[in-house]
């Protein structure tokens, strides 16, 4: 009797079906904010609206559960999942399923919907809410004290990004690929060109349209990893392409992909034996280097 080859990575660690395009807010820190490809915005820059069928969801559900999955499931990539009136449903499919679902959100639909509130704290955990319009730490704690109450039980986490960022207020703002350099982020605008990133290793993300993201920087297919609709959840994560880009990764080969060439995603492990983490001032798509 033939035997299966054993995976050469561990099955994903959380799961992530965007169930639906839309957001409410734009932004500044917001990859979606500068898409133009027509994965978030058009050409114009007008929102793309676009929902998966709720079958395609409870299959991959279905095939997650069958792969022995049993981690940590939302709704969401970059869009605000609680505009879709299926999500605590589908948080229930979930959870019928042995994996656990949390929520991302920016809590919008959550300050007008007190009955929404009750249904999110008794399916969701964690529950991650983002603060983006304090001006001060003591504006900030307000928003995580009125957050406490409104959705009191929850286990709660906050991710704080005020609109004057580290210069006036705590904040957590992290620069992104695809995100132009901004001086309210709460960390150096840097790129590690031979740092180890582990991150496409733990999550599966399946986009509103059916793609595989390769990681969280990866709003319009950059990787080509492939599509729901045309391969199962397995082929996809343990398909030669998908393999080889996070061995690669693992590995600090962010030179070979031009998506991670200008991450500025911290390393998640030391240097590769012998070297040193290379760091470098980003640059965001066509900007040259200061005196060039």
């Amino acid at each position: 009797m033939a035997v299966a080859p054993i995976p050469r990575i561990p099955l994903f660690e959380r799961l992530q079906i965007e169930s639906q395009s839309n957001c409410n807010r734009s932004c500044w820190f917001c990859p979606r904010v500068y898409d133009r490809s027509g994965t978030y915005l058009d050409r114009t820059g007008r929102a793309v609206l676009n929902r998966m069928p709720t079958e395609k969801i409870l299959d991959l559900l279905d095939q997650a559960q069958a792969l022995g999955f049993g981690g940590r499931v939302g709704f969401h990539h970059y869009s605000e999942p609680l505009l879709d009136e299926r999500n605590v449903t589908l948080a229930r499919e979930a959870r019928t399923r042995g994996m656990t679902p949390y929520l991302h959100t920016n809590g919008d639909v959550l300050k007008r919907d007190a009955e929404l509130c009750r249904e999110v704290v008794a399916i969701y955990e964690p529950i991650v809410v983002g603060l983006y319009d304090y001006a001060t730490d003591d504006e900030l704690e307000e928003a995580k004290r009125y957050w406490r109450e409104r959705l009191a039980g929850a286990t709660l986490e906050f991710s704080p990004i005020g609109p004057g960022g580290r210069r006036s207020a705590h904040s957590i703002g992290v620069p992104r690929a695809l995100v132009p350099t901004d001086a309210r982020m709460a960390v150096p605008d840097l790129t590690f060109a031979n740092a180890p990133c582990h991150r496409p290793l733990v999550r599966m993300i399946v986009r509103h349209d059916g793609a595989m993201a390769g990681c969280c920087e990866d709003t319009n297919d950059a990787f080509e990893l492939g599509n729901v609709y045309e391969h199962s959840l397995a082929e996809l994560w343990y398909s030669d392409r998908h393999v080889r880009m996070v061995e690669d990764l693992v590995a600090g080969r962010r030179e070979r992909y031009e998506l991670c060439r200008n991450c500025p995603m911290t390393p998640t492990g030391p240097a590769p034996p012998g070297a040193h983490i290379r760091m470098a001032p980003r640059r965001y798509r066509g900007e040259t280097p200061s005196g060039a």
